[in-house]
């Protein structure tokens, strides 16, 4: 008995242990839900998941919406500062090229996020195995009320918004809250993992079933998808 109780325990510190390890080179996924007095919100939100990877100078993101329907990914080599995004949104699949300007601006628009008003607080939630601190956000232009879990377990270094994210936070977010409107998001990791998807997984190569396009080809798109349903 004493045999089998040092075994388990061994296990279960092996088990602790290799969740608590730092990890710079990774890949988290996140599972998603939306509690709103909008049915339509709702309604897209299930089902719906983030999976990111990073490796290297190297990051994917991957958002499932409406139970894996609808699918927007984005790559980035953040050494050439060159990426791809591609939208598989109501049966038509879109790609666009992104440059350093489109990449400036996302950082532009990450560094503003992340100035806004934070507290820290003692409390600690345990997610995907990493002890998070609670630290409360408000955003400053829309009024919604943020709720973070920070670990500092996650290190990403060869990605500089996700280096920069974690300076200016302190940790990186395995839980994020967002209450805003009556419509409450919640995004939570349930995996974290060392391992990284084969180089190929973050080519920046537009897939032969993709219709290259422009922001102004989406913009138009939209608005002519918005006026045949009128």
């Amino acid at each position: 008995m004493r045999l089998l109780i040092l075994i388990c325990t061994i296990v279960l510190f092996a088990i602790s242990a290799q969740a608590q390890a730092t990890i710079s080179d990774g890949y988290i996924s996140y599972s998603i839900s939306v509690d709103s007095d909008i049915p339509a919100a709702a309604f897209l939100s299930m089902g719906s998941s983030l999976e990111i990877a990073f490796k290297g100078e190297r990051t994917k993101a991957i958002a499932k919406v409406a139970g894996g329907t609808n699918t927007l990914s984005a790559i980035v080599d953040h050494k050439s500062k060159k990426g791809l995004s591609l939208m598989d949104v109501l049966g038509k699949k879109k790609a666009l090229k992104l440059d350093r300007d489109q990449l400036d601006e996302a950082r532009a628009n990450m560094e503003k996020a992340a100035k806004n008003p934070m507290r820290r607080t003692d409390d600690t939630k345990t997610i995907a195995g990493y002890v998070c601190q609670k630290v409360l956000m408000k955003d400053k232009e829309s009024g919604a009320n943020i709720i973070l879990y920070l670990t500092d377990k996650i290190t990403p270094k060869g990605d500089p918004f996700a280096k920069y994210l974690v300076g200016e936070l302190k940790g990186f977010p395995l839980g994020i809250v967002v209450r805003f409107e009556g419509t409450t998001v919640r995004m939570t990791a349930d995996k974290v993992s060392s391992r990284t998807p084969s180089d190929g997984a973050f080519s920046l190569s537009v897939p032969s079933d993709y219709e290259l396009t422009t922001v102004k080809g989406l913009e138009d798109s939209v608005k002519q998808e918005i006026q045949k349903k009128r």
